[in-house]
């Protein structure tokens, strides 16, 4: 009996926690069919139904789980003094050199991309970017305004308005992109060294920076998600240093320009992506909160004035501001995936509705096509298909809402099994597809042309070296975040958790609202950071030089 007491009181609560919750992961996952080369529908697609067995084995799952997690906290805190070597820290100038060189040794690297893929991959949401920067569509909403509007800049410097075309517009903005994503993963690289990296680690990670496919793939894929997750990466290193790194909050409040480069990042989050404001809400308010736990009341003050402030302004702009002019124009259609397929899932299954429920669907769409058009992992072949009413269901998303909860309320199970499907790469490591992976290629478009240089002058193509043949599961990035973040719970390094927000956020605004269940650049800002989570994970305290 005394024995069983003293390991139960060994048992971390955060550590169970994570082990319930990735045990459950790999039995849900096994009970879901899907096949990235085959059809859509409920016959090829569907959830299994659960047993008592699959209760066990979910124990021993979490066990299991349990036990591996144990031994990887073991590990990152052995592994501190290889990875933290306590040195001479660089002048600013040094740092400067060392930016600059990674910075052009990436670029170097990434020159065999520019070739085979000139001028950069091209999806159908980026041709709809890029006729609204120059005025061949109506400004709107749907893809950011913001970043229509760095292409129209890009494509006024190119002279795209004066006759010079298009492509020049489309080559800048592949290098300048190119050029963002390997600068910051050099101040990355260096704000590390200067803390204390190990100089091997800092050569490998800068080889792998070079040389994996993802870095330059993204940098010259030329849709939103790219930008938006530099930026991202970018907040979390800020963050990183400011919370962690610094002595801000021993000092009980924070300079200017601290709150300045905050209030610029938090801005170029809301912006640059529509859940971007639901992002920025979510990290303000549980960092304020944390911090007022700690006790730094001054410090939180300032963060919830100005992150108020900014959210207010935002909300504004993009509300009313946006709604007069007339560039919301399907904001509740692109927010409300889920609810639809679940709906639609619910439909297929030919369960009878209520004549108040009928009436409402049969006004978005007819009720058969909403059966013909239900894909269980993308929300697009219903919203997009010609029948959906979209001026009615902009009107009358709160009675659409209403007809939702009422059938979840009626058949929960099959709304979980639907909302399983249409997240299922988010959160099931065994899953994964090809689908909005990267873009080395003009998706969705005859507008452009792509060129291969290595072929036209070498009879030779790079695209067989480094085309994506395996693909990596987007939830692999997302667990690896949570382990961090219970880890650091578990340690009380509340400093940490504060990294971890922003793209916490972005996860769970994607659990919420995503319209397919397959985009790895949804959370390319994860994969992205990942390094980051593993540092926060090696040891409590990095080895400072000052």
């Amino acid at each position: 009996m005394n024995k069983g007491k003293t390991i139960l009181k060994k048992i971390n609560i955060w550590q169970l926690l994570f082990s319930a919750l990735f045990a459950g992961m790999i039995i849900i996952g096994k009970h879901i069919t899907y096949s990235m080369y085959i059809e859509s529908n409920l016959e090829t697609v569907k959830v299994y139904d659960f047993h008592l067995i699959d209760v066990i084995m979910w124990i021993i799952c979490m066990c299991i789980v349990y036990i591996i997690s144990d031994g990887l906290e073991q590990f990152f805190m052995w592994s501190k003094n290889l990875v933290w070597k306590s040195h001479q820290a660089p002048g600013w100038k040094v740092s400067l050199l060392m930016i600059y060189g990674i910075t052009a040794f990436f670029m170097v690297c990434w020159i065999p991309y520019f070739m085979s893929y000139w001028p950069g991959g091209i999806y159908s949401d980026t041709v709809d970017s890029i006729n609204l920067a120059l005025h061949k569509s109506p400004l709107d909403n749907h893809n950011p305004i913001l970043y229509t509007l760095i292409w129209r800049f890009i494509f006024w410097i190119t002279g795209a308005f004066s006759g010079a075309g298009d492509y020049p517009g489309l080559k800048l903005m592949t290098v300048l992109q190119s050029f963002v994503l390997a600068a910051s993963l050099a101040v990355f690289l260096t704000k590390k060294k200067k803390k204390g990296l190990n100089k091997k680690i800092v050569v490998l990670l800068t080889l792998w920076f070079a040389v994996f496919p993802m870095y330059p793939f993204y940098g010259i894929s030329l849709w939103k998600d790219t930008i938006f997750s530099i930026v991202i990466f970018g907040y979390s290193i800020y963050l990183y240093e400011l919370f962690y790194q610094s002595e801000s909050l021993q000092k009980g409040s924070l300079k200017p320009i601290s709150l300045f480069f905050l209030g610029i990042g938090t801005s170029l989050i809301i912006f640059l992506r529509n859940n971007g404001i639901y992002i920025a809400l979510f990290y303000s308010v549980v960092t304020v909160l944390l911090i007022l736990r700690k006790k730094k009341r001054k410090i939180a003050v300032q963060l919830g004035c100005l992150w108020g402030a900014i959210l207010v302004v935002s909300a504004l702009i993009q509300g009313p501001v946006y709604s007069a002019k007339g560039f919301n124009i399907d904001s509740s259609r692109e927010s409300m995936g889920i609810p639809i397929q679940q709906v639609a899932y619910i439909v297929s299954s030919g369960v009878e509705l209520q004549q108040e429920d009928l009436e409402i669907l049969e006004a978005i769409m007819p009720l058969d096509n909403w059966r013909a058009c239900y894909n269980p992992i993308v929300t697009d072949t219903i919203k997009f298909d010609p029948s959906f009413n979209v001026a009615y269901f902009e009107e009358n998303a709160g009675s659409f809402m209403k007809t939702y909860f009422h059938l979840v309320a009626q058949y929960p199970v099959m709304a979980v099994k639907a909302y399983f499907l249409q997240t299922m790469g988010f959160w099931d490591i065994s899953k994964y597809s090809s689908t909005a992976y990267i873009c080395n290629f003009h998706f969705g478009n005859v507008e452009y042309f792509m060129s291969d240089y290595f072929d036209y002058y070498l009879n030779f193509s790079f695209h067989n070296l480094v085309n994506p043949t395996h693909y990596m599961s987007a939830a692999i990035f997302i667990w690896i975040m949570i382990y961090a973040l219970f880890s650091v719970i578990k340690r009380k390094q509340w400093e940490k958790i504060l990294v971890i927000l922003p793209t916490l956020g972005l996860w769970l605004s994607i659990m919420i609202a995503v319209p397919v269940a397959f985009s790895f650049r949804y959370i390319y800002s994860i994969f992205l950071c990942a390094p980051l989570y593993f540092f926060i994970l090696s040891g409590e305290k990095e080895r400072k030089s000052e």
